[in-house]
């Protein structure tokens, strides 16, 4: 029991274990499968071996996928049904702006499970390539003791990501069945709001995941570097020549890796932006609308209950944490590659006159520079740590302009 504990939770990973870079993804896997999110089966071999795709299981998580949508397709209709033809004798029931900001909630979680799912199928061949191109990129770079990386990764994504998932759920379920609101009430929001919400944070998961292990590739690759300037500093102070063999990793190679962590990249941006767009839409209106009722509930409403509160602001939190997860992602990967550009520029030439590698330390600098580090939804803005100032700021200005025209009841 406690090996296979260890193998997916331990934050320490042994030079004898054969731990590879996928594995590490195996229980989001499983969760992305049960919902359908991925378009196909994946072999997570032990060891120096590419994953193993087997398409012909694309056909059972199609499956999956369709009887997810439309679970969430038909209690979309029953929700919206429900909110427009109720005669409950409450505020929510007679205000117009409330039932409008009610059904665009639900409206936006619908398109953002019918973007998430389409852009997994359309672009099946995207997903099956980025695996494989991080397995192989892994493996390019085996000079140093990765097991430092690869057991940091384990924590961050089976403790930290796949954690909070559970968390989510969790507390997402007792904030819905925790109110006086009637059995089918309840099961409703469940199927039209926080099914959808966990298919939210599974995708935005599952992009955070894809983007820790373009990290951990860069990381590697700064690892190496970090052995070569040290062998070269060795090399030097010991007035010694550089023999062939001597340093196992050139230059150029690492910067070959660094070439296809960032193409792996390029193929999450493509992947995912989608998705990521009408999930950043769905999370500021949200935030609007939550927090509006808020200040309607507390100014205007003598049946605003405790609940009522705790719930909007739960809904609210969730928000953050999705743009605070996108927002981070971005930041992660510009401070990596500043770190492997500090250390290539400490890298110390041993006589005066090596050209070669001064040429070689000017060619990755300069492919550096040209070589975005950005992830960008279809190139308007970045997924970066401004990302979550910009979009409070711009949430509580139209909140407070709501707030503003608002009529007490």
């Amino acid at each position: 029991m406690f090996p296979v504990l260890r193998q997916y939770f331990s934050p320490f990973a042994k030079r004898s274990e054969e731990l590879s870079l996928l594995q590490i993804f195996k229980p989001l896997y499983i969760v992305l499968s049960v919902l359908g999110l991925i378009p196909c089966s994946i072999e997570f071999p032990k060891g120096k071996l590419d994953c193993i795709i087997l398409h012909r299981s694309a056909f059972n998580h199609s499956l999956c996928a369709l009887f997810t949508l439309l679970t969430v397709y038909i209690f979309f209709g029953l929700h919206v049904h429900q909110v427009l033809t109720s005669h409950e004798e409450n505020a929510f029931a007679d205000d117009k702006m409330a039932k409008t900001n009610y059904i665009i909630e639900l409206v936006t979680q619908c398109l953002f499970c019918t973007s998430a799912y389409f852009c997994a199928f359309q672009r099946k061949n995207l997903y099956v390539s980025m695996f494989r191109e991080v397995t192989r990129s892994w493996d390019d770079l085996p000079y140093v003791n990765r097991g430092i990386i690869l057991g940091r990764l384990r924590v961050k994504v089976n403790c930290v990501v796949f954690g909070s998932l559970l968390l989510i759920l969790i507390t997402l379920t007792a904030v819905t069945y925790a109110g006086s609101t009637n059995l089918w009430k309840r099961i409703l929001i469940t199927l039209s709001f926080n099914v959808p919400e966990m298919i939210q944070f599974t995708v935005v998961a599952f992009y955070f995941v894809f983007v820790l292990m373009v990290v951990a590739l860069l990381k590697n690759v700064e690892d190496h570097c970090k052995m070569f300037t040290k062998a070269r500093r060795s090399i030097k102070n010991n007035s010694y020549k550089v023999e062939s063999g001597r340093i196992p990793v050139t230059l150029s190679h690492m910067q070959s890796v660094y070439v296809k962590a960032l193409r792996i990249k390029r193929q999450i941006n493509v992947a995912f932006q989608a998705p990521i767009l009408f999930s950043l839409l769905q999370c500021f209106h949200t935030m609007v609308s939550e927090s509006y009722d808020i200040c309607q509930g507390l100014l205007y409403q003598d049946d605003f209950s405790s609940h009522n509160l705790i719930e909007c602001s739960y809904w609210v939190i969730l928000q953050l944490l999705k743009i605070y997860a996108l927002a981070h992602s971005g930041t992660l990967l510009k401070k990596e590659a500043l770190r492997i550009g500090r250390t290539i520029h400490n890298i110390p030439s041993i006589d005066d006159d090596e050209i070669k590698l001064f040429l070689e330390i000017q060619h990755f600098s300069t492919l550096m520079t040209f070589q975005d580090t950005e992830i960008t939804i279809f190139g308007y803005f970045p997924l970066e740590a401004p990302l979550m100032f910009n979009m409070i700021a711009a949430a509580a200005m139209y909140l407070i302009i709501l707030v503003q025209f608002a009529k007490a009841k």
